[in-house]
């Protein structure tokens, strides 16, 4: 298991935030750096968390880290099995399943409220990502397609205007997050092939048409579609 390292810009980033508001707790600002750093990939389940190396790293005291860490551990984010290093929380299959039935009550809807209120940037954006899918069917980048599914997602998220929806989506962005990072560090290969995630760029235009074209009940059903394909890759994360 390799030590975790921050993102050379941590730093930036909470000192960023402290000038615009002095006021803010230091914790505060670690969690959420700590917390982006497993959302966008770079903290995995493999790597050692160390208290002491990420307050050098943040050129900080150790204590707003250990109450990060500490906040961050009883979330269920983190976790340190029978005394063992601390880490990023493997994503169980169980867990996997919640997080299914989740998005199939969450997004569909999502998706029938964005063919109402999409406005023409967001379509514009989802238009550029259905371009990003076909390369990565040919390519099969494997990080590629899981930011450009991450963003066209959280895209159509945002497209609802549903301010409730959009919260109860943020409730599930991290376990979403670990459960795709834990997937690409598996067979992702096998997955592309068995569960046609080789032919991405179908399923998304198929949503992405119906939105742009404003058709609510085929946009919910093309959206149910996509999410159907994570039933498949769950198998991975069995035992």
């Amino acid at each position: 298991m390799e030590d975790f390292s921050m993102s050379e810009n941590a730093k930036d980033q909470i000192q960023q935030k402290l000038d615009k508001n002095p006021f803010l707790a230091l914790s505060k600002l670690v969690y959420q750096q700590v917390y982006r750093e497993i959302i966008n990939g770079n903290l995995l389940p493999q790597h050692k968390i160390i208290e002491s190396k990420i307050a050098k790293e943040l050129n900080i005291s150790r204590s707003p880290v250990k109450m990060a860490l500490a906040e961050m551990t009883e979330k269920g984010i983190l976790e340190k099995e029978k005394g063992r290093e601390l880490h990023v929380k493997k994503v169980r299959y169980e867990e996997c399943l919640w997080i299914y039935e989740a998005r199939m009550t969450l997004e569909p809807e999502a998706a029938y409220l964005a063919a109402r209120r999409i406005n023409k940037e967001e379509v514009e954006l989802l238009e550029r990502l259905v371009g990003c899918f076909e390369k990565i069917d040919k390519t099969h980048d494997h990080t590629a397609y899981k930011n450009a599914d991450k963003l066209f997602h959280e895209t159509i998220i945002k497209a609802s205007r549903n301010k409730y929806l959009m919260a109860m989506y943020e409730s599930i962005e991290c376990p979403l997050a670990m459960y795709r990072n834990q997937l690409n560090q598996l067979a992702y290969e096998e997955c592309f092939q068995e569960n046609g995630m080789e032919k991405g760029s179908r399923y998304h235009k198929s949503i992405y048409r119906m939105i742009q074209g404003h058709y609510p009940l085929m946009a919910k059903d093309e959206m149910k579609n996509d999410i159907q394909r994570m039933y498949g890759t769950m198998s991975r994360l069995k035992g």
